[in-house]
């Protein structure tokens, strides 16, 4: 008992200690600090291990096993190897950080006002479908994984009360297909940061694709939904219902949230584009002082610090799956650099593209994400791990083509991968095994391939 209390206690304290020194870092970056976060890493890593599940601990163990093989073969210093730690800590910090855009959520009432989109204003399955899918896409904009429970609770009742033959495959597949469109544009995401970040690509030179193909997506889905439901005659009621009066209070926090996000969104492009420091960095950099900020201005200031204080000593040790698994693949990647057998990993890439050709090779990438997600590797590992070894002007595309075909399988994997996080997070809501969930995506999925492969030819 004691030695789980002084785990718990030493993950609270090396994983906030780990996210506070990368940021002073960005700020202030000098040689000594950034190899004591390096040190740090280890710690977190250790910490980790010793309380992850064991897939993640296996393949932890693998990455830095053979990492540690390959820059043994090449010679390497002590100090050296220590430095090569610490690479993804950019991604910890920003999944560490943007919870705490929830706090503002839950202090201002807000998940009441999305409760009250629903009532009496759906007149069928079709339009609580394109409801569900709309607030999901909405709230997956800024608060990522928590979009989730957070639509769950606010529209569950409500698909309750409608005569819908199989309620869980409604629920889970409608925010599943609005959650996972938004992930591959919004800043706030992580696998749009760790995109950007090995790619080299610019936010803005992609956003308007990225905004299209997502948006082109859900109205895709819409119509399928409608079409299937009109095919398969459910009996779901479908006469219309008067729309009940809207309450002032309503469209005031409806504006105050929606307003909320588009100043987010445009602080973080000015931050950016005024002092470079990334996309990700400068998403985790304003995320505390923005969210308290809204808390103040909602005058429920003293719920922020309380709630703050309450993340990172209980919700910031539940990570340990995202710092064992993202530290030592980070630490892997840089030992594969360290080691020049990256350039290995590239050649194979470029013999493929010569064998299948550069238009199929851009086909396949997205479904490549996805292969590698069916034996337990997040999108996000897969990305930091092949992105880097591949040389675009050896290839003859583009890297813009290069990121959005990575997002693309990205958001694949969110819809079908069974280890990607999101459904696993449904499957623990509703009680039903991850892929049967995923089965429930197919159709959907392979309208988003669709989608995603005119796309990436016409960038």
């Amino acid at each position: 008992m004691k030695i789980q209390g002084f785990s718990i206690y030493g993950k609270c304290i090396v994983f906030t200690l780990a996210v506070v020194l990368f940021l002073v870092f960005q700020l202030v970056p000098f040689k000594g600090l950034g190899f004591i976060l390096s040190i740090v890493s280890i710690f977190a890593i250790v910490f980790s291990l010793l309380s992850c599940n064991f897939f993640t601990r296996v393949m932890s163990i693998i990455f830095l096993t053979l990492g540690t093989l390959m820059v043994g073969s090449k010679g390497i210093s002590f100090l050296s190897y220590v430095k090569l730690y610490g690479d993804m800590l950019y991604l910890l910090s920003l999944f560490a950080i943007v919870p705490l855009l929830s706090i503002p959520i839950q202090a201002g009432g807000y998940r009441e006002v999305f409760k009250q989109l629903f009532q009496g204003r759906i007149h069928s399955s079709s339009h609580l479908y394109r409801t569900i899918t709309g607030l999901s896409y909405f709230l997956g904009c800024f608060l990522n994984m928590a979009a989730v429970p957070i639509t769950h609770a606010s529209v569950k009742s409500t698909v309750d009360a409608w005569p819908i033959k199989k309620p869980e495959r409604f629920l889970a597949s409608s925010i599943i297909q609005g959650f996972s469109l938004p992930i591959m544009w919004t800043p706030l995401s992580g696998i749009l940061g760790v995109v950007l970040y090995v790619t080299k690509v610019e936010w803005l030179n992609i956003f308007p694709a990225l905004l299209c193909i997502s948006l082109v997506t859900l109205g895709f889905n819409w119509l399928i939904f409608t079409l299937v439901e009109r095919v398969k005659q459910s009996g779901v009621d479908q006469k219309e219902v008067a729309a009940a009066e809207a309450s002032p209070l309503f469209y005031r926090k409806m504006s105050q949230i929606v307003l909320a996000i588009v100043l987010l969104l445009f602080l973080i492009v000015s931050v950016d584009a005024i002092f470079s420091l990334g996309l990700v960095v400068s998403v985790t950099l304003l995320t505390l002082p923005f969210a308290w900020i809204w808390c103040l201005l909602l005058r429920k200031s003293t719920d922020y610090w309380p709630g703050v204080k309450h993340h990172f000593t209980h919700k910031i040790v539940d990570m340990s799956e995202s710092f064992s698994i993202f530290l030592s693949a980070g630490f892997f990647v840089q030992a594969l650099h360290y080691s020049g057998n990256d350039h290995l990993v590239n050649q194979l890439f470029v013999q493929y593209d010569k064998m299948v050709g550069v238009h199929l090779f851009l086909i396949t990438l997205p479904f490549l994400t996805l292969l590698f997600s069916f034996i337990g590797m997040h999108p996000i590992v897969v990305v930091n791990l092949l992105a880097q070894s591949l040389k675009t002007d050896v290839l003859g595309i583009t890297p813009e083509q290069i990121a959005v075909a990575f997002l693309g399988g990205a958001v694949l994997t969110f819809y079908l991968g069974p280890f990607s996080g999101t459904l696993g997070l449904m499957s623990s809501i509703i009680n039903v095994r991850p892929m049967r969930i995923a089965g429930w995506s197919l159709l959907y999925a392979a309208a988003f391939s669709l989608v995603l492969t005119i796309s990436v030819f016409l960038i």
